[in-house]
């Protein structure tokens, strides 16, 4: 027998050595917030991560937006810093005195300030470069055939020196096209379509999920469709998510699918394999499947123990 490996414990505070809070990459180098504080930037990143907070209690307006509580005492607390000092972060952050990344409505009669976090990204298209110029009088068309029948004598050649212009690749550049999902409804009076930046959703994906070792574990093809499904949903400027036959605010849908993680991945693909029936609509399976993960999987895996067991 080979070696017997021995894993210690977890003592004190150990067990919290993996948790993170997130602050979006866009926010350290995008120029528009250059002149935003670091504590300011980091107290943005406490305001998303306290989004699936929200999710859980179901704080959400009439128009389906999600909002946040955190208190300046609380934000005090977290950032051992000054009651002053608290409320010039929340300014700096603000739609009236600073960048606009919140929007506080203060509700009055004792009740807490609801804090709308905002996106750190538009929705702007961007300009397009001027089209190139028009060279088609350096071209020959006399060669060209006019008639039925070809013309004597040969072709000319068409100029060497009017080559194609190799595209200017870029990451940060890169725009993809959210396509129309019929699962997923867009807002009233709104495009079916746009052009968002995916990149920075799809990393978060990929590392919440683990993706290399899902991809050994799967197959590269299955996993890529259900991170481009996740990718879709994260992205989508749609007010509602069909998932299953009930239209759900894509906020919402949003803060799960940011809960996922690699054992989400894997009971969505074990159920897969072990279902029987045929899915006409892989996507809305697949959609309601991931939204439903967090939820079912206990029960899932304990129903299979008892059986085992039993």
């Amino acid at each position: 027998m080979g070696d017997v490996q021995v894993f210690d414990y977890y003592y004190g505070d150990e067990s919290s050595q993996f948790s993170f809070y997130r602050i979006p990459r866009s926010l350290i180098r995008d120029k528009r917030f250059s002149k935003v504080s670091a504590e300011a930037k980091l107290l943005y990143g406490l305001m998303l991560d306290r989004m699936s907070l929200s999710a859980r209690n179901g704080w959400y307006d009439k128009l389906g937006r999600v909002y946040i509580y955190y208190t300046a005492e609380e934000i005090r607390e977290d950032l051992c810093c000054g009651n002053d000092k608290a409320l010039k972060l929340l300014a700096e952050l603000d739609t009236k005195k600073g960048i606009g990344l919140i929007e506080r409505i203060k509700q009055g009669q004792g009740k807490p300030t609801k804090i709308y976090v905002k996106r750190f990204t538009t929705r702007t298209v961007p300009e397009f470069p001027a089209p190139p110029e028009d060279r088609g009088a350096d071209l020959d068309f006399s060669g060209f055939q006019t008639s039925e029948k070809p013309m004597s004598g040969p072709r000319r050649i068409r100029r060497i020196d009017l080559g194609k212009t190799d595209l200017n690749y870029i990451e940060s550049n890169q725009m993809d096209f959210i396509y129309p999902d019929p699962s997923i409804n867009p807002p009233s009076g709104s495009p079916a379509g746009r052009w968002i930046d995916r990149n920075e959703q799809r990393r978060e994906v990929e590392e919440n999920i683990e993706y290399q070792a899902l991809c050994r574990q799967f197959g590269r093809e299955d996993v890529e469709s259900v991170v481009e499904l996740m990718t879709d949903v994260l992205c989508s400027t749609r007010a509602t998510v069909r998932v299953g036959r009930e239209n759900i605010p894509t906020a919402q849908v949003r803060c799960r699918f940011r809960t996922l993680d690699r054992s989400h991945l894997e009971y969505v693909f074990e159920c897969l394999r072990r279902n029987t029936t045929e899915v006409r609509n892989i996507r809305a399976y697949l959609l309601t499947a991931l939204y439903n993960a967090p939820v079912t999987m206990g029960p899932y895996y304990q129903a299979a123990v008892q059986h085992d067991f039993g």
